[in-house]
């Protein structure tokens, strides 16, 4: 072998570096190990070529190895923040009757953004700061992409931008409003109001939407009286929680693990007014791996089977070969182009269509149309038929959907959405090139590939 050919191969080997030594880790791993965190040795933090920052094994770890156990003291969740007497003072000591002026009207998600800006205030007195500290400086989610950006991206990623900035805008004023109306002496609290900006708050909720894992505590802690508590603001539930080090490890959909929350038999169905750190010192949440992962190769878990719109719009990634990627059709632009085939749905189709809820769902895959988009062309071309009965052809349709009729029917609304799409594909490569665009622009692609697969089938 040559040395410019083993040159070639070490260079395409070399794919990370560690630094767990770099002072910023040794200080992570300081305060981790000093707060009760319990993780695999065999594991080191590194630099990846493709993810980025992520977490190395030393040495093989085999399916049904933990990879890590922390107290539950040591993550953020609902009990953090009920615990957080300053915090919660914004809301109860407050000008305004928050509690029920704000009833159910922000997400939990959102409450924990929230209170990351509040931590953050509060610079190194924190508990938290170091791992704050740890935490990305910004995120690679098209909400950052500028208007004249995203006006080329296709009309899925800007819906699913365009509710984001909807949730963090309505969140940002209610809790600014409550900021401004706080009656609360405490210097903390005084600090927050002039710290708090939609720019750190855009970065606060993305930290939580790209980093919070489902912990459930209803059957540690009893959430059912909250009226008096500032939970009754939000309008979800409070299953997630920000894990320090396992926040880290990054995403395969082809890792498999399983978390489990340990908790002493004499603990449970807790009031929330008997909250306190000690408790939750004897809690532990733990992750296991259900995969083999070989010695110098990066541990991931799984985030749960997502397409690649979730994924870049909410993580900030792409995988390339996602099988379950999938373009949509939205109800009324399809009602739109029927009528200019000169085809008018009537009352009787719609009603029929809405009561089966064939109006939903409406997408091509790689495996061509889904179910409701082949049982609403169905009911648009066999509706009045006397010698068919609609319902039983529709649910047929689950065996056998190669009605070619069907499928020609809808052809030239699929080749315009493929031409829209290359349109918009042209005009978003002359933009400077950066990761978020450069999601965009896969994800577009891939829609390029169903569609063209479609028509070609």
């Amino acid at each position: 072998m040559g040395r410019t050919q083993r040159k070639r191969q070490h260079k395409k080997l070399v794919q990370f570096y560690t630094c767990n030594n770099e002072t910023n880790s040794i200080l992570f791993n300081t305060w981790l190990s000093g707060n009760g965190l319990r993780s695999s040795k065999k594991l080191v933090f590194a630099m990846f070529e493709a993810p980025g920052r992520g977490l190395l094994t030393k040495k093989k770890i085999s399916a049904g190895e933990e990879l890590m156990n922390l107290p539950l003291s040591l993550t953020i969740n609902v009990t953090t923040l009920l615990m957080d007497d300053v915090f919660c003072s914004i809301f109860l000591e407050n000008k305004l009757s928050c509690l029920l002026k704000y009833k159910q009207k922000v997400s939990f998600q959102s409450l924990m953004a929230f209170y990351l800006i509040h931590l953050k205030a509060g610079g190194n007195i924190s508990k938290w700061h170091i791992y704050l500290a740890s935490l990305p400086k910004e995120y690679t989610v098209p909400y950052f992409l500028p208007d004249e950006v995203i006006c080329h991206v296709d009309g899925e990623i800007a819906n699913a931008i365009a509710k984001q900035k909807n949730i963090i805008k309505t969140s940002f004023h209610i809790f600014n409003e409550i900021l401004q109306n706080t009656m609360s002496n405490n210097i903390e609290v005084q600090n927050l109001g002039s710290y708090f900006t939609l720019l750190r708050y855009e970065w606060a909720y993305f930290t939580v939407n790209t980093r919070c894992v489902y912990m459930d505590l209803t059957k540690l802690i009893n959430l059912e009286n909250i009226s008096s508590t500032i939970l009754s603001v939000i309008n979800d539930n409070t299953k997630i929680s920000l894990c320090p080090y396992l926040d880290m490890i990054n995403h395969s959909a082809n890792a498999r693990n399983e978390t489990k929350l340990m908790i002493n038999k004499d603990l449970g169905n807790l009031p929330l007014t008997k909250l306190n750190d000690d408790i939750f010192s004897d809690v532990r949440f733990s992750i296991y791996t259900k995969n083999n992962f070989d010695p110098y190769t990066q541990v991931f878990i799984c985030y749960g089977d997502s397409h690649n719109l979730k994924l870049i719009t909410e993580y900030g990634f792409f995988l390339p070969s996602n099988d379950i990627d999938f373009v949509s059709f939205n109800f009324d632009e399809i009602v739109l182009y029927l009528s200019s085939r000169g085809t008018k749905l009537s009352c009787d189709q719609i009603a029929f269509i809405n009561n089966h809820g064939l109006n939903k769902d409406l997408y091509i895959d790689l495996r061509g149309l889904s179910f409701n988009f082949y049982g609403l062309l169905m009911v648009v071309k066999y509706y009045y038929n006397q010698n068919l009965d609609i319902s039983r052809l529709i649910y047929s349709a689950a065996i056998c959907s190669n009605d070619r009729v069907l499928i020609e029917f809808i052809m030239p609304m699929v080749k315009d959405r493929l031409v829209s799409i290359g349109v918009d594909l042209n005009k978003l490569c002359s933009f400077s090139r950066n990761m978020i665009l450069d999601n965009c622009i896969k994800l577009m692609g891939q829609y390029v590939n169903i569609l063209e697969k479609f028509i070609k089938c």
